[in-house]
């Protein structure tokens, strides 16, 4: 059939068979040729619907028009572990299309046929572009930037732009996400009728001119739901007053009792005024109560966003009383070592060079392979770097260009003063364990406040507290909680962002911006710094 123009969602209802209540409900979206973000908490049901979308799996309930049956679909899940389908396909294909995908995504010729040794962003580029050589109707990429560098972020936004067809891309990488998108579907809950709902509401533009509709919107609905309250409080009490006004009719009924029973005129004159005086409290009795009913129904029709937990979570924390809490002298660094040496007679080329511009430590490449004389370049040359009591530092630059050599050696520095809470971008299960035992083994008193500063970060505690295998998002939070209750000094932060939703990258930036004390942040996320650093990265 011919490429559809817009594939259509419709009433989607969607239950896993293991779970009682449904993750949404007749959800509805369209999406039109061109690129879609598609955004919301973790678990919330993104991947559940974009896998509806191509058919990989039935709705509970609801219509997808034209059926993906009908339709090329391609998938790029979000790991690299598998090799595409197909992979030995794309190899052979050297068609003008593909030429330029491979162009665009810069893949090298020998890479399908070493898939499993290529670096994370490498696989991944490589995943797309076999997609895109599928020429798809509909396309959708999942998490397509987690775990890359800048370069690789870089090429995958320009192989995006060449795709003309129906695309749709869960990511909460902003700067991606502005330059591809034309408009965005975020699944949100909303409060309604005394409880929680999913909803999927379509806003124009990128990530960012959504998140400015989104705040308009709920702005208008908190005005909204503040009239409403307002005016049946208002209605209710002019009932109570009605209502007072029928028992004084009532008491009225009896001052008739004083006039002469011998005067029937007075005595049919009041019977008539009673009568009328009855009457007309009773109608505009009723009349109030209707009124009282459709301002509560019209109250309960409106929906809000739900409550999301902000506020400082930096209890009782305050700078270190030190000029400098870690300084490393100018010189070179071996990759995966912690001495920085200041010889360089006889040792191998640096293979990148760090540069420090403001509150930015920058590291570039220089050289890949060996030098001129055969020798191998290995590790980075760093001038002298100092880390101050409040200063908030970003350490950015390329996959494998050094900069976890850097903070290794920063930390060993340190060697346990001032204070220093490090959360790694890798968690193996041992220190998953520790964590998880850690919390376990907080009082009733502590516990509340972890949890209390856990929901602050856009994570729901009852989850932790239902299980002991948080995902790496809520882990990641978790060991925040957890370090601040140690009150430290300094915060180092390898790669925070990675599996972390939109929501809960603007609240953790948040927080970090608030820090008081000494921050060095490792990220790919410019948007996330900018963030962070509270604009100045």
């Amino acid at each position: 059939m011919a490429q559809p123009i817009t594939l259509t969602l419709t009433n989607i209802s969607y239950i896993y068979p293991s779970e009682p209540d449904p993750l949404f409900e007749n959800v509805s979206a369209s999406f039109p040729r061109g690129w879609t973000a598609v955004l919301g908490d973790n678990g919330i049901g993104k991947t559940t619907l974009m896998s509806i979308a191509t058919g990989a799996l039935a709705p509970t309930r609801g219509v997808v028009t034209p059926s993906p049956r009908n339709l090329i679909c391609a998938y790029c899940r979000q790991e690299t572990d598998l090799e595409p389908d197909n992979l030995y396909d794309f190899a052979a294909d050297w068609s003008p299309e593909t030429t330029r995908v491979r162009n665009a995504l810069r893949i090298g010729d020998d890479w399908a046929y070493r898939y499993g040794t290529l670096s994370g962003g490498e696989a991944k580029r490589l995943q797309i572009a076999c997609a895109l050589a599928l020429r798809p109707d509909v396309l959708v990429l999942d998490e397509p930037t987690n775990h890359v560098d800048v370069a690789t972020r870089s090429a995958i936004a320009e192989a995006m732009h060449q795709y003309h067809g129906i695309g749709m891309v869960v990511s909460h990488d902003v700067p991606l996400i502005d330059a591809t998108c034309e408009r965005c579907i975020m699944f949100e809950r909303r409060h309604v009728k005394g409880r929680n709902i999913t909803v999927a509401e379509t806003y124009s533009g990128g990530y960012t001119r959504a998140a400015e509709q989104m705040d308009a919107r709920d702005l208008r609905d908190e005005d909204s739901l503040r009239s409403a309250r307002h005016e049946l409080a208002r209605l209710r009490a002019a009932r109570v007053q009605r209502g007072q006004a029928m028992r004084s009719a009532e008491a009225r009924k009896h001052s008739g009792r004083s006039i002469d029973p011998r005067d029937h005129s007075a005595l049919d004159h009041h019977k008539w005024v009673e009568k009328q005086s009855d009457k007309a409290s009773a109608a505009a009795y009723r009349l109030i109560s209707r009124r009282v009913d459709r301002a509560r129904q019209t109250l309960d029709s409106l929906s809000t966003a739900s409550k999301r937990y902000d506020g400082d979570i930096w209890i009782d924390i305050c700078p270190s009383g030190r000029k400098e809490l870690v300084r490393l002298p100018a010189g070179f660094l071996a990759f995966g070592t912690t001495r920085v040496d200041d010889e360089t007679h006889g040792r191998n080329p640096a293979a990148s060079v760090l540069r420090v511009e403001g509150n930015r430590w920058m590291v570039t490449r220089r050289c890949a392979g060996t030098d001129g004389d055969g020798r191998w370049a290995d590790g980075i040359d760093i001038p002298s770097l100092s880390i101050g009591p409040r200063d908030h530092i970003a350490l950015t630059g390329p996959n494998g260009s050094g900069k976890t050599t850097v903070v290794g050696s920063l930390l060993a520095a340190l060697d346990g003063e001032p204070p220093c809470l490090f959360i790694a971008q890798q968690i193996g299960e041992t220190t998953r364990r520790g964590v998880m035992d850690r919390f376990a083994r907080l009082d009733d008193g502590n516990r509340s406040t972890v949890l209390g500063l856990f929901a602050r970060l856009n994570a729901d505690p009852d989850r932790l507290l239902a299980s002991d295998r948080p995902s790496p998002g809520e882990l990641r939070k978790l060991m925040l909680c957890l370090g601040i209750m140690d009150k430290p000094r300094l915060i180092v932060m390898d790669e925070p962002t990675n599996h972390l939703d939109l929501d809960s990258k603007r609240a953790l930036a948040r927080c970090l911006a608030d820090y008081p004390g000494a921050m060095l942040i490792v990220s790919h996320d410019e948007w996330f710094l900018g963030q962070a650093l509270g604009g100045a990265a």
